[in-house]
């Protein structure tokens, strides 16, 4: 399948991060919020970020104007029929995200993929909306996705060999590496990253070491580029609370409960 136009759902820091991604790599993206000003945020935050490369020397004008060119804003979901592939990438709440996927297959080709970028959610669950469940899978990228190569492509019992081989062609056009995974709380990253991100934080809760002293550990210690509490405040406390209460829940397990200086 050769996918061509790719739309997303949500113009925030990831949707948006997505969409310039794509669209760097001359991929058509129609971009689409909830509200027409948070689409018109996303795409000036898009276009902020270009300018700023051509301040630095890494992109001239032409290139910023050939980027931006393949990226359009839309106000109807209904503009999405036109798209290939559309990866959500809303708030992390089920409901909200169910409610898009019942909206987007009465609106998209059945040849489209549909795609979540969820961090926490389970795959599995979410496609279980969907009428056709072997063209959903999780396509999780990581902040900023302009830059860092991974991608965890998420896979369930359902997502047909066709879905996934479609979205790793695509990711590896784009110079990304997409690892496969099947779908369990946390993926790869989040369930080997957000415990120790934790501990660390639980660390500083029973006032065995300053933050300072925590990261410089797993910096000089362990060659991490950033601490773990650093990491943290990359990630966002909000988001790494509600991955770790996601994972606590989904594993059953106390271990995963944040530690109070996340929450």
């Amino acid at each position: 399948m050769n996918i061509t136009t790719v739309g997303i759902l949500g113009s925030g820091v990831m949707g948006g991060g997505i969409a310039q991604m794509f669209a760097e790599n001359g991929i058509n993206v129609l971009l689409w919020d909830i509200d027409p000003k948070f689409t018109k945020k996303g795409l000036g935050a898009i276009e902020k970020r270009l300018r700023k490369s051509v301040e630095k020397n890494k992109i001239d004008l032409p290139r910023l104007e050939e980027i931006l060119a393949c990226l359009k804003t839309v106000d109807s979901l209904d503009e999405m029929s036109v798209t290939d592939l559309v990866i959500e990438a809303v708030i992390e709440d089920s409901n909200v995200k169910s409610d898009l996927y019942k909206q987007l297959e009465s609106i998209v080709s059945p040849k489209a993929i549909i795609g979540t970028n969820t961090s926490s959610l389970s795959v599995r669950d979410l496609s279980s909306s969907l009428l056709n469940p072997e063209r959903f899978a999780g396509v999780h990228f990581f902040n900023p996705p302009t830059k860092l190569e991974l991608v965890e492509l998420v896979t369930t019992d359902a997502t047909s060999p066709d879905t996934e081989s479609a979205i790793k062609e695509l990711l590896t056009s784009c110079g990304k590496t997409a690892v496969e995974v099947r779908d369990s709380p946390g993926f790869i990253v989040n369930r080997l990253l957000l415990p120790m991100i934790n501990e660390a934080a639980k660390l500083l809760d029973n006032g065995v070491a300053d933050i300072s002293a925590i990261d410089a550990a797993m910096r000089l210690g362990a060659l991490h580029p950033l601490g773990p509490l650093e990491l943290a405040d990359v990630i966002g406390l909000d988001v790494c609370g509600k991955i770790l209460e996601e994972m606590s829940v989904s594993l059953d397990n106390p271990i995963y409960k944040p530690a109070n200086s996340i929450t």
